[in-house]
């Protein structure tokens, strides 16, 4: 039998073992969750550097799920309207509809070839008339056509040699008027640049090589950044309505400028992209920042009041204040889908992902039946409001079931903290459940900065984001950039009020 000293020893020992058990077992668990988020993190670098960019969900068909929804309830399909949405995939495989684009108008030049004068007179004597014409189209091509436009203004004088009576023409107006370049090869250098993604490197050499014509990217680059003075009246103009309006949408992305002022070379700023106005007239602007990027939104949209598209940064904190949120659904259902493709047999992340379906289902029911604002918002109350209602409990369930810091637990996080914004889409019929059209019209400076990587100074940054502002403006109201910054080059030196650059405005040319 031990005694009392032996047994409080054992006592001891014991606990001891247990305090080291515990602990070992904590650090098993932190081990665990820095491996699982470490494997996560691997397997969607992998993703990114090898697999598809596709963020298509397609149900595993080894493991078929049931309806998540249950077979009699009114919102587990989108298509009782009797308009056919597709069916669940159980393959990937994809067949690509061929569109139907609608032709431009392209000029036609008619061109008469006639008959030869001595088939023209019939057997009989008489003249032959033209009765019909054999028509054949053919696509034509006109390479550029570059020329120097030498100006001579008329001097004259008295025949008599009266003094004080040598006139000259006086000089037409010039939107850069010490400058040897016309509006329409200032347009084309824009356009080019920003419209056809052409680095102004490429121009320079494209110039010289092909047409001998000597224009540095310096002088280039400097033309452009002249032209943001005399088109900034048409700028601020182009963002009344955004202010005016109680719908807009905000979106950003990286660029980096070498010369800024107490910033280093490899500092990234941010191109913010604003979507607003009404429809008759919608604008698309972009606005260049490098630093306190909360306050700049919070000052680019005062006097706006109203519903504001944004995705989950938290830039757009300070303006959350004043405005209605409207959180981005695409975001969310994008923290789920890695993890839903990696993962085998059925696991919560896909049971997210068929939430998502199922709204967006809804969405395209909508937009294929061209629903107005109220009958899309009744759609969504009848249908879309009790699958959030559903989303949501699921979410505050199963959230605590799950490692915070893995990456399921950050996505079920990031949709529970956002969860006013990303539900107020069912509020007014005239919102959208993503922010994608914004993120959209953010591409193609995306795509333009691959070309050009860069933007050496912040004068240039703002140029850029000035002349992409109104080139995606006309277009989306459905001018050629090229033909309507001739216009505009041509027009503003003789602006003298607001309401002649008013006229000016996409919607408002003529």
């Amino acid at each position: 039998m031990n005694t009392p000293e032996e047994v409080k020893k054992l006592q001891l020992e014991n606990q001891t073992l247990k305090a080291a058990l515990n602990t070992a077992e904590k650090r098993c668990e932190q081990y665990s969750a820095a491996y699982d988020q470490m494997h996560a993190q691997l397997q969607d670098f992998i993703r990114n550097r090898f697999g598809k960019k596709s963020e298509r969900f397609i149900d595993d068909p080894k493991h078929p799920q049931k309806s998540l929804f249950g077979e009699n309830e009114k919102f587990s399909t989108a298509n009782e309207n009797g308009n056919k949405i597709e069916n669940d995939v159980q393959i990937a495989s994809y067949t690509r509809k061929k569109k139907n684009k609608a032709k431009k108008n392209i000029p036609i030049r008619i061109e008469i070839i006639a008959v030869p004068e001595e088939k023209k007179i019939c057997s009989c004597g008489v003249c032959k008339e033209v009765i019909r014409y054999e028509s054949k189209q053919m696509l034509h091509h006109q390479h550029r056509v570059f020329e120097i436009i030498e100006q001579r203004r008329e001097v004259i004088a008295c025949s008599n040699g009266c003094d004080g009576e040598i006139i000259t023409a006086p000089a037409p107006l010039h939107i850069l008027p010490k400058i040897k370049a016309t509006e329409e090869f200032l347009s084309f250098l824009i356009v080019s640049k920003l419209d056809d993604r052409q680095p102004l490197y490429h121009l320079e050499k494209q110039l010289s090589e092909r047409y001998g014509i000597d224009c540095s990217r310096q002088t280039m680059a400097r033309w452009k950044i002249d032209l943001k003075f005399a088109l900034q009246p048409l700028y601020n103009l182009m963002k009344d309505p955004v202010i005016d309006y109680d719908i807009a949408s905000c979106d950003a992305t990286t660029l980096q400028v070498l010369r800024e002022p107490g910033r280093s070379a490899e500092t990234k700023s941010y191109v913010y992209c604003i979507r607003g106005g009404p429809p008759e007239k919608s604008v698309v602007l972009y606005e260049y920042n490098e630093k306190l990027h909360k306050q700049f939104v919070k000052e680019w949209f005062e006097g706006f009041n109203g519903y504001l598209h944004v995705d989950g940064d938290n830039f757009f904190e300070l303006v959350g204040e004043v405005t209605d949120l409207v959180n981005c659904n695409a975001h969310a259902r994008r923290k789920f889908e890695p993890i839903a493709q990696s993962t085998k047999g059925n696991g919560l992340a896909k049971v997210a992902m068929r939430f998502f379906k199922e709204l967006y289902k809804i969405e395209r029911e909508a937009k294929n039946n061209k629903l107005t604002s109220d009958q899309r918002y009744h759609l969504r109350q009848e249908k879309s409001k009790p699958l959030m209602d559903k989303f949501k409990s699921w979410l505050d369930e199963l959230y605590p079931t799950v490692l915070p810091q893995s990456a399921l637990g950050k996505a079920m996080n990031y949709c529970i903290k956002l969860w006013s914004g990303l539900s107020r889409f069912l509020e007014d019929g005239r919102l959208e459940i993503d922010n994608n059209l914004t993120e959209q019209e953010i591409k193609p400076l995306v795509i333009a900065r691959k070309n050009f990587l860069f933007c050496a100074s912040q004068d240039g940054a703002d140029a850029l984001c000035m002349h992409l502002s109104i080139i995606r403006t006309a277009k989306f109201h459905g001018l050629d950039p090229y033909h309507y910054y001739v216009k505009v080059l041509k027009r503003i030196p003789y602006c003298k009020t607001i309401e002649d650059y008013e006229n000016l405005l996409p919607w408002s040319i003529k």
